[in-house]
C-alpha cells in the first residue's frame, strides 16, 4: 500500500495553497488525501489542486467529504447523495484514488451517532439500496466509493462490511478499515489478533486503511476508549503493515486526524520507524490503480 497523510488540504479546491503541500512533501509523505469536502469545485479549481500537487511531487489520495447515502428524511437523503455524486466526479478529476465519506447512521440529526435501528437488518438493506445508483457514478469516475464505519454507524462489524460491499458488487464499491473505531475492551490490548483476523475476512471488501492510535481511559465499570497521539498508544501498528501487504498495491495506508503540524511529523517518523523495523517497503507513490492494472507501476 501506499503511505498517505489523509486529513490535507480542507476548504474549497481553489483555496488550496502550493506552500500547504510543500509542507507535506518536505516531511517526506508522497501521497496525500484531500479533506475539501468540495462539491462545487469548478475545472479551473480542480486544475488549480492539480497543478499544485504536480509542482511540489504530491499524488492524490482519497477525497474526504461529511456526508452520507442515508437519512430518516428522504428529501435529506436525496440532498447527501447528490453531493456524493458530485464529490465523486470531482474526486475522479483530480485523480483521487477513493471518495471518503460517512457510511451513515439513523440518527435524525448526526450521521455518525448511534440510534437503535442502526443495529437491524432493515436498515443495512435500505443503506445498500440507497447506495447503489451511486455505483455507476463511482465507475464512471474512476473513484471507489469507500465509507468510514464504527462501531454506532449502521455497518458496525466486519461482517457487516463484507455484506455492504458483496451485496453492491462492483470493484469501486469497497469500505475503509479503521481499526481504532472498533475496538472493544477484548480487543484492544491485543489488537494484532483483530487487525490480522479482520483482513483476512475481508480482504479485496477493503478500499482504505485508516491508521491512527487508541488508548484505554481509567475509568471503573463501562468501558472508555478513545484516540491517543500516534506511537504513544496500544495499538499493533507492525500487524497492521504486515497485513497491508495483502491488499493491491495501489491502495492507501492513509494516517488520519492529525492536525497539529508537530504531530503530523510525529507520526510520519512513528510510522515509518515501525516500517524500518521489520524491513516494509510501501509502493511507489505512482502506483495508482490505472498504472498497476495496465501492469506498469508496484
Amino acid at each position: 500500500m501506499r503511505l498517505c497523510w489523509n486529513d490535507s488540504f480542507g476548504g474549497p479546491l481553489r483555496n488550496m495553497r502550493i506552500e500547504d503541500a510543500k509542507f507535506v512533501h518536505d516531511i517526506g509523505y508522497r501521497v496525500a488525501g484531500i479533506n475539501a469536502g468540495d462539491t462545487e469545485a469548478t475545472d479551473a479549481d480542480i486544475e488549480h489542486a492539480r497543478r499544485i500537487f504536480e509542482e511540489v511531487g504530491l499524488m492524490p489520495g482519497p477525497y474526504g467529504l461529511g456526508a452520507t447515502a442515508i437519512r430518516p428524511d428522504k428529501a435529506e437523503q436525496n440532498v447527501q447523495k447528490k453531493k456524493i455524486a458530485n464529490a465523486l466526479k470531482i474526486a475522479g478529476k483530480l485523480g483521487c484514488t477513493s471518495l471518503r465519506y460517512s457510511v451513515g447512521s439513523m440518527h435524525p440529526k448526526d450521521i455518525w451517532m448511534c440510534h437503535p435501528d442502526n443495529v437491524t437488518q432493515k436498515a443495512l438493506d435500505e443503506l445498500i439500496e440507497s447506495t447503489r445508483d451511486l455505483v455507476p457514478i463511482a465507475e464512471d469516475s474512476n473513484c471507489m466509493l469507500c465509507p468510514e464505519t464504527t462501531q454506532w454507524t449502521i455497518v458496525n462489524s466486519i461482517e457487516r462490511m463484507k455484506e455492504f460491499v458483496d451485496r453492491l458488487d462492483s470493484p469501486y464499491a469497497k469500505i475503509i478499515f479503521d481499526p481504532v473505531n472498533h475496538m472493544t475492551a477484548q480487543r484492544v490490548y491485543d489488537s494484532g489478533r483483530y487487525i490480522k483476523c479482520a483482513v483476512a475476512y475481508l480482504g479485496d471488501c477493503i478500499g482504505v486503511f485508516h491508521v491512527k492510535d487508541v488508548m484505554v481511559e481509567d475509568k471503573q465499570l463501562v468501558v472508555h476508549i478513545d484516540e491517543a497521539e500516534m506511537g504513544t498508544g496500544l495499538l499493533d501498528h507492525e500487524a497492521l503493515l504486515s497485513v497491508s501487504t495483502q491488499l493491491e498495491p495501489w491502495k492507501t495506508f492513509s494516517l488520519e486526524h492529525i492536525s497539529k503540524r508537530n504531530l503530523i511529523k510525529k507520526a510520519y517518523g512513528h510510522i515509518q520507524g515501525v516500517a524500518n523495523r521489520i524491513g516494509h517497503t510501501w509502493t511507489d507513490p505512482d502506483c495508482t490503480r490505472d498504472n498497476w492494472e495496465r501492469g506498469k507501476k508496484r
